[in-house]
């Protein structure tokens, strides 16, 4: 949606940060909220609420309210989107242990490489057929609360009985490090993937067919995504979660590097691809691995790896944005994530080796 906001609406490429820094704030403050007790013991009603806000706040985005406007409505949606992720999250991965089933989580983030490309082509389709931004958004609220339906139904049904998380007394200062290194990676990829997520599709502008390639290098962050938790999963079968975790954070620094670095659309295409097929992977292992360190308290740790992670998206597109129209290129902000996601990979081997120590 940014390029023909940045069309119709005259806003500048430092504006946009902010107003994605806006977004993030919020998806901050939310994740802090998940943590508290009044909203987790009442998750699923929290969570609905999250899913309405969605769908409301993205209708809203339709109207002509300047950039202050647009951010006071993206911190509103990021709000919404932590309720959504964090209480979500806990809920499937309680299932996902109950029945034996760890791949749930995968399919969970799944959805997200799926909603990515469902998007991309409806923004693509509305652009070609001569919609305004305004109409687009309207459009894409639309969706959203197509894609609530389900959800929201099978909220319904009773949740069976979970077995009792407890704490491990044998849990070493080991874990906490490990733990706390793992946090600590997750907030270097919140900041290292935003920026080239944020600005990727203005990238492209400078490109001869920009519309349509607009339409492919986000359509691939999302068709690379769906499947990446399944095939990173089978990966840390065979090599650990921290292995993969690693390789993850070092291809997604490639593909950062390739978006920054590349002359022509094939770079675009392929930065595009190894940033969708990594970073929804490295949140669903990051998230599983932090579960696994502290068994006891799993709505804590996801709303605590959360708010790391949210606090690199705040800083990121607001940082980007800046950098890119000073320097008039995103060459210096891409390189620049790519080198924090390289210290992410350097932190997820370090808490690797902690958890060997155990």
């Amino acid at each position: 949606m940014l390029p023909p906001m940045l069309e119709e609406s005259g806003i500048g490429l430092s504006a946009a940060g902010l107003i994605a820094s806006a977004n993030f704030l919020g998806y901050l403050l939310g994740a802090l909220l998940a943590t508290r007790a009044a909203f987790a013991r009442q998750r699923i009603g929290w969570l609905r609420a999250g899913l309405a806000a969605s769908a409301l706040t993205t209708a809203a985005m339709a109207l002509d309210i300047g950039a202050g406007g647009w951010a006071a409505v993206r911190f509103a949606s990021g709000v919404a989107s932590a309720f959504v992720l964090v209480f979500t999250s806990a809920v499937v991965f309680e299932i996902a242990a109950r029945e034996g089933r760890p791949m749930l989580g995968g399919l969970l983030y799944g959805g997200v490489g799926v909603g990515i490309a469902a998007s991309a082509l409806l923004v693509y389709a509305g652009r070609e057929a001569g919609w305004s931004a305004a109409l687009l958004w309207w459009a894409l609220a639309g969706l959203s609360v197509l894609l609530a339906i389900a959800p929201w139904r099978v909220l319904d049904r009773p949740p069976g009985a979970a077995p009792p998380p407890h704490a491990d007394p044998g849990r070493s200062a080991a874990d906490r490090r490990a733990l706390s290194r793992l946090v600590w990676s997750y907030g270097c990829l919140g900041f290292g993937y935003v920026i080239t997520a944020t600005f990727l599709v203005v990238m492209v502008r400078r490109l001869p067919d920009a519309r349509a390639l607009e339409f492919w290098t986000w359509a691939v962050v999302g068709l690379a995504g769906a499947p990446s938790n399944w095939l990173w999963a089978k990966v840390a079968a065979r090599t650990g979660s921290y292995a993969a975790i690693v390789a993850a954070f070092v291809l997604e620094a490639i593909g950062v590097a390739l978006a920054a670095a590349g002359q022509g659309a094939a770079a675009l295409l392929v930065g595009g691809a190894l940033l969708g097929g990594t970073f929804m992977a490295i949140t669903a292992l990051g998230l599983a691995t932090a579960r696994e360190l502290a068994p006891d308290r799993p709505d804590q740790t996801i709303a605590r790896m959360t708010v790391a992670f949210s606090l690199g998206q705040i800083v990121g597109p607001a940082v980007g944005g800046w950098l890119a129209e000073r320097s008039g290129s995103f060459a210096a902000p891409s390189w620049l994530a790519a080198a924090v996601l390289l210290a992410g990979a350097a932190l997820a081997a370090a808490a690797g080796r902690d958890g060997r120590r155990r």
